[in-house]
């Protein structure tokens, strides 16, 4: 999966949620919860990965 499609994918979750929970139906809503955490948590990783990376990188000073 790409950042992007992640996101998308997100987005159309939390706006089921929000559909089944309007509905009043919120035993539905338990298994795109669950998909939304699982990806909210890899993006995390993937953004705890990049800054540690940028921190691991010398600093670049910009001389003019």
């Amino acid at each position: 999966y790409s950042t992007a499609f992640m996101l998308d994918e997100n987005h159309h979750l939390i706006q089921c949620i929000m559909d089944y929970q309007s509905k009043g139906k919120t035993a539905e809503c338990t298994q795109y919860q669950q998909i939304l955490h699982r990806n909210l948590v890899y993006l995390a990783t993937i953004a705890d990965s990049n800054q540690n990376m940028q921190s691991l990188l010398p600093a670049v000073s910009i001389c003019m």
